[in-house]
């Protein structure tokens, strides 16, 4: 299939890019790359590559050593708003995918990509990891990667997630990133290979847990505010079980309810909280999910609605949600109350951008706080 206008411009672009990215991610992130023999970064045949997600940036950093730069698969949301809806769809290799439901479109422009030569990048998590393991891949990628029939490399993404965990306000330092790549199921296996074999290849060969990988290297990232922000992940107090009464300050944590205090150290992980880790915690929490959904949650935001068609984002105003008795109020500069159980593909984007679907209506909003506990009264899948 002959490249569109659009793809050989962006091919220009992004060679005469290229060498400032790498710049940029010099100074993101101290980077180790480590590959076995099968793999060729100046390969020109297309291939499929999975990654775990693990922060903002690994989306620049696992496809920027291939000399042929892979379609990244990415949210739509990306292509509603600028800057990036300029550098997704004119500069950087995007196929838009709406999150949480399968997207025919999507699939087609992922075939005719692939016919013009072009590799493809799926983290197919869909989401950046807010507790630090590898989470639920959706089946339909094992579906898509049999059907392509392609080579499919693997990187998984080792150290980032501590150096900028998705949930964190404040900053911290000395980030690194260590990339493993791999040649993991080779196309000609993929014939003979189910969609459950796929699945389990793919699962081990991208689950990472990054407290594990911690105790062992425990690389430093100092900071002033390393615990804010943890109350939009965290819900269960583990002391007194109390919902929704975890707050931070600096790099304290304490509960409203029972007043205990604990802390996060320089290397991500948390003292005098019964839990040492968020991955330990968020298991902890998911056996509490139908006393979340019995309590009320409520913040301030920012509601948008989103035009997918268009790709257009249209800012409402300032809202109160309110979620109670299995409904969601907002009031404010809209003023509307969503039964749960009528909400359709509720996400969280970014730190904390809450998004569904009601009526066919696709609603964004930014939230203040409390950002997990909207979604899991929502759905229990992540």
């Amino acid at each position: 299939m002959k490249k569109s206008r659009i793809d050989i411009q962006q091919d220009i672009l992004l060679k005469l890019l290229k060498p400032f990215v790498y710049i940029w991610m010099f100074f993101d992130a101290k980077r180790v790359v480590r590959k076995n023999e099968k793999i060729d970064f100046k390969r020109k045949e297309p291939f499929v590559m999975l990654a775990n997600h693990t922060y903002l940036f690994d989306v620049v950093h696992v496809p920027l050593r291939f000399k042929k730069v892979p379609f990244i698969i990415a949210s739509q949301t990306l292509f509603t708003k600028q800057p990036t809806k300029f550098l997704v769809s004119q500069v950087a290799h995007v196929i838009p995918k709406s999150k949480g439901k399968s997207d025919l479109k999507t699939i087609r422009r992922i075939y005719d990509v692939v016919n013009k030569g072009y590799p493809i990048l799926i983290f197919p998590e869909g989401n950046t990891t807010f507790y630090g393991d590898t989470g639920y891949i959706e089946p339909s990628t094992m579906k898509l990667i049999k059907k392509l029939k392609l080579d499919v490399i693997t990187c998984k993404v080792k150290g980032g997630y501590l150096s900028r965990p998705r949930w964190a306000k404040g900053k911290r330092k000395r980030h690194f990133l260590e990339l493993n790549y791999d040649l993991t199921i080779p196309k000609e296996k993929l014939e003979t290979s189910s969609l459950d074999e796929i699945n389990e290849i793919i699962s081990s060969a991208l689950y990472h847990n990054e407290f594990t990988f911690q105790r062992e290297r425990m690389i430093p990232h100092d900071g002033k505010h390393l615990a804010e922000g943890i109350e939009n992940i965290v819900y269960v107090c583990p002391h007194c079980q109390a919902i929704n009464t975890i707050e931070s300050k600096g790099n304290k944590i304490f509960c409203t309810s029972c007043n205990k205090i604990g802390y996060i150290d320089k290397y991500g992980f948390i003292h005098d909280f019964v839990f040492d880790n968020l991955i330990d915690w968020n298991k902890y929490q998911l056996n509490f999910n139908e006393q979340l959904k019995k309590t009320k949650i409520q913040s301030n935001g920012f509601l948008n609605f989103m035009e997918i068609e268009t790709e257009k984002q249209i800012p409402i105003g300032p809202v109160n949600v309110i979620y109670d008795n299995n409904q969601l109020i907002i009031t404010g500069s809209k003023e509307i109350t969503i039964p749960i159980d009528q909400i359709a593909n509720p996400t969280i984007t970014l730190r904390r951008d809450f998004g569904f679907e009601y009526k066919n209506v696709h609603y964004l909003i930014n939230l203040e706080k409390y950002s997990t506990s909207f979604l899991r009264i929502c759905q229990d899948k992540y």
